[in-house]
């Protein structure tokens, strides 16, 4: 799973982390950086981290 922090206002993520931990964190820096944020912005669920990365297929070489 994917975590990313989601600016409500604009209604697009805005970074996205490998885990709900290191979302959470930049949540708080930011937060920490830009406190009249609070409620603008939020950590949400992105997508299956097998649903993102390209599927990987064999190549064949050339017939010769």
């Amino acid at each position: 799973m994917l975590w990313g922090v989601k600016d409500r206002y604009v209604g697009e993520v805005i970074a996205v982390y490998g885990s709900r931990g290191e979302a959470d964190g930049a949540l708080r820096k930011m937060l920490r950086d830009e406190p009249e944020w609070e409620g603008m912005i939020e950590v949400v669920a992105v997508a299956e981290r097998r649903r993102c990365l390209p599927r990987c297929r064999r190549v064949r070489g050339p017939r010769c």
